[in-house]
């Protein structure tokens, strides 16, 4: 009988991508969102609902029974709580949930950060790493004493295919448009990927191994990379070289994130804990190349922030840059 499973957050990027894999294994698919994108594979049933609203969620989740629950979407601890209360968890096996890196005490501790690494809010990520602090801790504590096992995988930047975040995007339409890309002036900053394929395969691992009642893994490729390197390595894919200005955004009071994608910080994860479970991965150019076709074919679609645009702008105005 195939085990039926709910993935919260299924339409898009990630969710899309594990939804693929799980169909083409043989699991029996669910997914919840509001209905503002559907996935069209006749196999998966579409589940209407805003997660946010508490009694909804339970008139609409409690006429099912799952034996695996898959939240991509969580962003905090009341979004966790209402998925946990709504859930008829009698068959429930494995809840997985999908955290971040962003979790990490980064102003007191070095890479590679591993699971054992103290959490903490940090001056980066501020809300988005504290709120999913909150969510895992919520979910260990309601987990902890039930016959569910509780998964939770923090991942570092994940790219591919579908991306709705710009990142690998924003570097290929600068790169393709012949407009310069701005970067932090010392370009050494560590960045760690994960491409969604691999991060959906591991998913699929984690589901059919022998785990603890509370099990959590750092995923993400074991290489990282410089921003410079990043940026060689979409050169390569688009084959076109960049126009890089290195910038000193300190000097001139203004955020990295102004004018590029990547906070100005190492991220770069411990991953030989998952290894130990799924140790293959995507050649990055590989990866790379896939997202670059697909950015392509969107490219048209793909509604850059003008705020970004402006301040690049502005910038270069600054720099006298031509």
């Amino acid at each position: 009988m195939k085990k039926q499973v709910l993935l919260m957050g299924g339409s898009y990027f990630i969710g899309k991508k594990i939804v693929d894999i799980l169909l083409d294994n043989d699991y029996s698919i669910y997914t919840l969102n509001r209905g503002t994108r559907e996935d069209n594979d006749k196999r998966v049933i579409n589940l209407k609902c805003d997660r946010n609203d508490a009694e909804e969620m339970k008139n609409i989740l409690s006429k099912y029974v799952f034996d695996i629950v898959i939240d991509v979407s969580a962003l905090n601890r009341l979004q966790a709580e209402i998925l946990y209360d709504s859930l008829n968890k009698e068959n429930l096996k494995q809840f997985l949930f999908i955290s971040s890196s962003a979790v990490y005490d980064v102003e007191n501790f070095s890479i590679p950060y591993n699971e054992e690494t103290p959490l903490k809010e940090n001056k980066y990520w501020t809300a988005y790493g504290a709120n999913k602090i909150e969510a895992e801790s919520f979910l260990i504590e309601s987990f902890q004493q039930t016959k569910t096992n509780l998964i939770i995988i923090r991942p570092p930047y994940v790219y591919g295919e579908n991306n709705y975040a710009q990142r690998e995007s924003f570097i290929f339409e600068h790169i393709c448009s012949d407009r310069p890309i701005i970067i932090p002036n010392s370009g050494n900053t560590y960045l760690q990927f994960i491409y969604t394929t691999d991060l959906a395969n591991i998913i699929l691992t984690l589901l059919n191994a022998k785990l603890d009642t509370i099990s959590i893994f750092n995923v993400g490729n074991k290489k990282s990379f410089t921003i410079k390197e990043w940026i060689e390595c979409c050169e390569n894919v688009a084959g076109k070289k960049a126009r890089i200005i290195e910038y000193d955004y300190k000097k001139y009071n203004r955020c990295v994130r102004d004018f590029f994608p990547f906070f100005d910080y190492d991220n770069v994860l411990d991953t030989s804990k998952i290894n130990e479970f799924y140790s293959n991965e995507t050649d990055f150019e590989h990866g790379l190349k896939i997202a670059f076709g697909w950015y392509c074919n969107n490219k048209d679609s793909i509604i850059f922030k003008e705020d970004i645009i402006r301040n690049e702008e502005s910038i270069i105005m600054d720099l006298n840059y031509i």
